[in-house]
């Protein structure tokens, strides 16, 4: 592991969630003497994504002239050896495809690799790069704007929220707190649980919250809840204040009540709450509504 690498991937600015958190852990494998060698197998599984999507988030991450990956093979034998990430940071890395390299350059994959490892590629200037989860054969689609933004909505549904919400932070959460904060991903859920927006409410709650370093690290998501809540708050008044003007005339916005009962399905539904994400105000209005009881609230040491 290298900080200097992982720093300077924290710094990378207008990424995807998830193509940033491809390049963290591209980073977090590199090493200052040897450099970066991970197999795909790997990075998907740090990831936790897939190989077809990792090679999307990768092919995202050269044309933004981040990396640029590097095919070798031995010399007399022209057997495939591991690949070379080049990081933008590295002395030697250039903004042109290395000659040598299969990646990045509009070639096929090699088609006798999965059938045949124990042959080497007869062409190793080719990628050795699978196309995975496809079907050989398909019916002709139609693609009309409604499908399309069914297929980006479902996209978006597929990825993880932990997974967005890691690649938001920024330096204030360290590698040791990224290590231990997954214990705490039911918060995450939880949020999600009361209606607070991905997207508008907590992520950038989050790389605001982490922008620069801290002497103390975060170690659960709950932490963040405050924060999470109160802009969520502002949003929602600022949201009525524009309807009642006039202004939003389309969406609808949630009344207080509204998010009175969401708030109290969240803490009867016995998924975790945080004892910060409700306070006396919000508990004054839910027990005078009588939509939970202070059993309820006390079960979870909201008092």
């Amino acid at each position: 592991m290298s900080h200097k690498a992982t720093n300077w991937a924290i710094q990378q600015r207008g990424l995807m969630p998830a193509t940033k958190l491809v390049l963290w852990y591209l980073c977090d494998r590199h090493t200052p003497d040897f450099g970066c060698y991970p197999s795909q197998d790997q990075l998907a599984a740090d990831a936790e994504i897939s190989r077809a999507s990792l090679n999307t988030h990768l092919r995202k991450l050269e044309e933004a002239g981040l990396i640029r990956r590097q095919r070798r093979a031995e010399q007399g034998t022209k057997q495939r050896k591991s690949t070379r990430y080049l990081l933008g940071f590295e002395s030697d890395f250039s903004s042109k495809p290395c000659p040598d390299s299969g990646h990045g350059n509009g070639q096929k994959p090699c088609p006798n690799l999965e059938q045949n490892r124990e042959k080497p590629c007869p062409n190793p200037q080719q990628s050795h790069v699978r196309i995975l989860d496809t079907n050989l054969v398909r019916k002709k689609e139609t693609t009309t704007a409604r499908s399309m933004h069914a297929r980006t909505h479902d996209t978006h549904a597929r990825e993880a929220p932990e997974t967005a919400c890691l690649a938001a932070c920024g330096e204030g959460l360290c590698s040791e707190a990224r290590a231990v904060i997954g214990a705490t991903a039911p918060v995450i859920d939880g949020w999600l649980a009361a209606g607070y927006d991905l997207e508008a409410d907590i992520l950038p709650v989050l790389q605001t919250r982490t922008l620069r370093k801290r002497e103390d690290p975060i170690r659960t998501w709950a932490y963040f809840t405050p924060a999470v809540v109160k802009r969520h708050a502002l949003r929602m008044t600022l949201a009525a204040k524009a309807a009642s003007a006039g202004e939003a005339k389309t969406s609808p916005t949630l009344t207080a009540y509204d998010i009175l009962v969401r708030t109290a399905e969240w803490i009867n539904s016995g998924r975790f709450v945080p004892p910060s994400a409700v306070n006396n105000t919000t508990r004054d209005a839910l027990l005078r509504a009588g939509l939970v009881t202070e059993a309820a609230l006390r079960a979870r040491q909201i008092y």
